[in-house]
């Protein structure tokens, strides 16, 4: 008896440790929004199709911050999921159909190609990328539906954004990272008091500013209130005409660590259209804040820390040595 008791348990330790890394963790909720939940298992296939993807050509992937990225678009697009029928949004399969099609061919409305052609082109080519990403057909539409409802709550939030707002004409300068960034703020000041045009300040070598800038005479461009939201009570309230602002700091990886930005408004418009690049920014501004509201007013639970999170490189880092 003592010999089996003691065989089982050996063969209980290696089935313990593939049950407990391998069986529990994906069948585990990451993400809950009301009484809908995400396990760490539809977490892991999205993880896989974005790595297998940046091994594609894709942009790479940051797996230092994508995963918490996953986790917060799976709660939102829950909460979007749940909310649109309130708006009569309802996304179809005929829709998801679609969209799909519309992906993988570069004219599905071809008249020129036969319909039997198309439809092989739309298989052979929907079936290479499915392979190639590592995921099943139905995942793939979840995940495509998702996307729609996202696209179409942010259209229909987006008809309240007027087209015609007070703006601003912004222009601006960074003083790049350097140890002598405090000297080159007070010639920046010092000389633009003195009367040096500001885009001759922008031009300066020392400022290191891109060649688009230098092009631009540091012009931001016209912008309504929302495109910088942190900035517009500053810059639409306090901020003179004419005057520029004093260093605003702000951490810019690209140009090697803390950079300071001094703004100039030269001119304010009390009505002018809005550019499309920012009536879209304005858009998602605005689905944005649906989103802040509805967190406020719906259950919604993230369960995801430090040991899910070094479970998932695990996997990740096998999947990566597999492949």
């Amino acid at each position: 008896m003592v010999g089996v008791i003691s065989m089982l348990i050996i063969l209980a330790i290696p089935a313990y440790g593939y049950v407990s890394t391998f069986v529990l963790p994906p069948r585990q909720w990451v993400v809950q929004v009301n009484d809908e939940s995400h396990n760490m298992g539809y977490l892991l296939k999205l993880l896989r199709m974005f790595q297998q993807g940046s091994q594609l050509g894709a942009p790479g992937v940051n797996l230092g911050t994508l995963p918490f990225e996953l986790v917060n678009t799976l709660a939102e697009n829950e909460l979007i999921r749940q909310g649109a029928p309130s708006y009569e949004i309802n996304v179809t399969r005929v829709e998801v159909d679609a969209e799909v099609r519309d992906r993988f061919l570069n004219n599905p409305s071809d008249a020129e190609t036969p319909p039997d052609q198309l439809e092989r082109e739309f298989e052979e080519r929907y079936r290479q990328y499915l392979n190639l990403i590592q995921i099943s057909e139905d995942d793939h539409r979840v995940i495509v539906t998702s996307e729609l409802y996202r696209q179409e709550l942010r259209d229909y939030l987006g008809r309240e954004v007027d087209r015609v707002q007070p703006q601003i004409h912004l222009f601006s300068i960074v003083i790049p990272s350097v140890e002598n960034a405090a000297e080159l703020v007070d010639e920046v000041q010092t000389e633009y008091a003195r009367g040096t045009p500001f885009e001759e300040l922008v031009a300066r070598p020392d400022m290191n500013q891109s060649a688009e800038a230098v092009r631009k005479g540091g012009e931001v461009n016209w912008v309504p209130r929302g495109i910088y939201p942190d900035l517009d009570p500053f810059l639409f309230d306090e901020l003179e005409v004419g005057a520029l602002s004093e260093p605003i700091p702000d951490f810019n990886p690209g140009a090697g660590g803390n950079t300071f930005t001094i703004y100039l408004v030269k001119e304010k418009a009390d009505a002018r259209e809005v550019e499309d690049r920012h009536l879209d920014t304005l858009k998602t501004r605005a689905l944005e804040g649906w989103l802040q509201q509805e967190r406020q007013v719906n259950v919604v639970r993230i369960n995801f820390g430090s040991e899910r999170y070094e479970w998932l490189l695990d996997q990740l880092r096998l999947s990566s040595a597999r492949s």
